[in-house]
């Protein structure tokens, strides 16, 4: 298991629920959840904010980035407005961050005119310039 599917577990035994439970509280199909187990994908950022609002953590800790359940890292920048700062704080050229991450400059394009990165890009970002989830996408609040 990773570590998304490992805290997701966790987090379903502590509240006494089920797969099933969740789908329905969270508003996804049930084939979804047990995607995240079999199939050992992520859910998209919208549904993984609406499993840290459940389960009133942050998205660092269900992805393994903390071990702290509670968000300590208050900030009101959205995504974009924080990725960027992180690129301009890195000194690095966009085409080059991008290509390190091995993703499309296009995305940076979309997710400028408000389209919704996918989470397992999300990560990526976090990891190639070491910061928790929370603060990437902006905090969430809980």
């Amino acid at each position: 298991m990773n570590d998304f599917q490992e805290r997701l577990q966790e987090l379903l035994e502590d509240a006494e629920i089920n797969r099933l439970q969740l789908s329905k509280i969270i508003g996804v199909d049930h084939s979804t959840i047990n995607g995240y187990f079999n199939k050992n994908y992520y859910p998209q950022l919208d549904i993984a904010i609406k499993i840290v609002k459940y389960f009133k953590c942050s998205l660092d800790y269900l992805f393994g980035f903390s071990n702290n359940k509670n968000n300590e890292n208050h900030n009101n920048l959205e995504f974009f407005e924080n990725l960027n700062k992180l690129i301009n704080d890195s000194n690095l050229s966009l085409r080059k961050i991008f290509k390190d991450i091995k993703i499309s400059l296009s995305n940076y394009f979309r997710w400028r005119d408000g389209t919704a990165p996918k989470t397992i890009i999300i990560i990526e970002i976090a990891k190639y310039f070491n910061v928790g989830l929370d603060y990437l996408v902006g905090n969430v609040d809980i």
